[in-house]
């Protein structure tokens, strides 16, 4: 049996987080004593915790870790797999928005330029000349 703190540097998770884990249900300290409170892992927590990991890093959420983590199969996978792959696919078309305006922003400061006033192509001269060995 490890304690808390041995066990969270065994699995690489804060206390705390395990404290929270505890108290949702997602995993259950084998044993707890009665009057200190103090919360006791064993080799088969873990094996759980080891799931809760690999779950996590797979975007399933501590609600479906919990509903799940004892009876993984292939149609809750797959129903994972449909939702980073939505995901994905959201993402993509943000990207491509994203892309496109910053175009068009690019394309709105060349035709800005083109469209200086006489006040400002002069100011930019000056600031361009001003900046030119400073660059150097």
């Amino acid at each position: 049996m490890y304690k808390i703190g041995d066990f969270s540097k065994i699995v690489g998770i804060p206390v705390r987080t395990l404290r929270y884990y505890a108290e949702y249900g997602v995993l259950i300290p084998s044993e707890t004593d009665k009057f200190t409170g103090y919360k006791y892992y064993s080799e088969e927590n873990l094996i759980e915790c080891q799931m809760i990991k690999l779950l996590k890093s797979l975007d399933f959420t501590l609600d479906e870790i919990k509903k799940y983590r004892n009876c993984i199969d292939e149609d809750i996978l797959e129903k994972k797999k449909k939702e980073i792959e939505e995901r994905m696919y959201l993402l993509r078309l943000k990207y491509e928005r994203l892309t496109y305006m910053l175009e068009e922003l690019r394309e709105q400061k060349k035709y800005t330029i083109f469209n200086e006033t006489e006040e400002e192509k002069v100011l930019r001269r000056k600031y361009e000349k001003r900046n030119i060995g400073k660059s150097a």
